[in-house]
Formats: C-alpha cells, sequence, structure tokens
C-alpha cells in the first residue's frame, strides 16, 4: 500500500470511453458486458455516464443506471437523436401537421390559421384528443403573432359557422348576443396577422360607416 506522501500531486486522466461524443438527452440502446441490453435517454454528467430508462417493470419515475464504465459498454445503438425525441415528443402533443407551407407574410398567417379552424371544426366531436392536438396546432401558430383569445375564438367559431352557411358571419351569427367584450370574443382585423409586432400595434380609424354612425362607440367617446 502507498504511503500518503507517495500519491501524485495530480491523478492520471481517465481514457476514452465508448460514450464519449455520443448526444446528450438522445435515446441509446446499450450491450453491457454481463449480457443486458438496456435502453433509455443519455445523461453525461460531470466527466461520468448515466441512462435513464423508463417502462414496463420499472418505477413509475424510471431507473438510472450508471456511472456506466467504459469496460461494461460493449455495444452502442442509437436509437432516437434528441431531435427525433423532440419532433416525436411534439407529434404526440400536436398530432400530424395540417398540410401547408410554414406562414411568413401577414396572409400566410391569415390563411394557416383559417386552415387549421378548419380542420379543427371538421373533426366530429366524438374525436375530441385529434381535435385538441389540431387546436393546439391552431393556438401555436396563432401565438407567434400574439393573437389574443378573443380573436382566436371568433375564427374557430367562423370555421364552424362556415360548414353550415356561405354567408360571412355577424356577431348575433357566432355569440349569445349582438354584442362582446373584445377580450372574449371579436373578429380579427387584417393587421392582427402581420409577423411584425409594431404593424399589429398601429392604430386604424374605423371605417366610414362606423364614423358616420351617430350612435357608434367611437363617436360616442370623447376625443
Amino acid at each position: 500500500m502507498m504511503a500518503w506522501e507517495e500519491l501524485p500531486d495530480v491523478l492520471p486522466e481517465p481514457g476514452p470511453h465508448p460514450l464519449d461524443g455520443q448526444e446528450d438527452r438522445s435515446r441509446l440502446r446499450l450491450t453491457l458486458r454481463d449480457g443486458r441490453v438496456i435502453e433509455g435517454i443519455y445523461n453525461p454528467i460531470t466527466r461520468q455516464h448515466f441512462l435513464h430508462r423508463t417502462g414496463p417493470g420499472l418505477p413509475l419515475v424510471g431507473k438510472v443506471e450508471g456511472p456506466l464504465l467504459a469496460a461494461d459498454v460493449v455495444a452502442i445503438q442509437v436509437v432516437m437523436t434528441r431531435d427525433e425525441i423532440r419532433e416525436h415528443a411534439r407529434e404526440l402533443l400536436h398530432g400530424p401537421r395540417v398540410p401547408g407551407r410554414e406562414p411568413v407574410t401577414r396572409d400566410d398567417f391569415e390563411h394557416r390559421l383559417q386552415t387549421l379552424a378548419r380542420a379543427v371544426a371538421a373533426v366530429p366531436e366524438a374525436e375530441w384528443q385529434m381535435q385538441v392536438r389540431l387546436k393546439r396546432q391552431f393556438e401555436a401558430c396563432a401565438e407567434r403573432i400574439a393573437l389574443g383569445p378573443g380573436k382566436q375564438a371568433w375564427m374557430l367559431a367562423e370555421a364552424k359557422w362556415a360548414r353550415r352557411s356561405n354567408a360571412p358571419p355577424t356577431m348575433a351569427d357566432l355569440w349569445v348576443d349582438p354584442v362582446a367584450n373584445p377580450s372574449c370574443f371579436a373578429r380579427p382585423r387584417p393587421q392582427d396577422f402581420d409577423p411584425d409586432p409594431a404593424v399589429r400595434r398601429r392604430r386604424v380609424p374605423p371605417p366610414p360607416e362606423v364614423r358616420a354612425d351617430p350612435h357608434s362607440s367611437p363617436t360616442c367617446l370623447p376625443p
């Protein structure tokens, strides 16, 4: 046994590990020297290597294997990369992506949201899980241009209305009363679909027919 004085001042660097260079949070299948084959999410922590396993026969929170020594690992198979795992999780949450190109311009966003709203309206009530996933796609697109909940509600209601009428809907057609609080229910303006926040916030004067109506809100409000 070495005396304390004989120990080196600096411990030697460990040699290369078979898991060095593997992508953090990727899903790996490892064959170990004892013959076991384990699969899980790879987590390197302070230059040590761990695998977080979940599935049947394991605790609800899963089980962590490791630290895995270099001599323990015989073979490595990448089951899913980190990006593939993220895309799989997104698809489970949002369902298959509704076809159509990614929106860029104001018209693109309006068309994409109308397409998604019609997709939500077309799903039967019995298939509520698919309806929820499609609505998440609609909400994710609306969040990109900060479209408010009241205007999202209008577009979803308008898509349902379009399945039984070709006429443009009025507030009375879509809402329980002739008037609604804009935070709850409001018709989107064309500028609301603009990807530029400055354009969306720009005030637009009321149309001539509103200004001409002596009982309209803009006319009655003090200047």
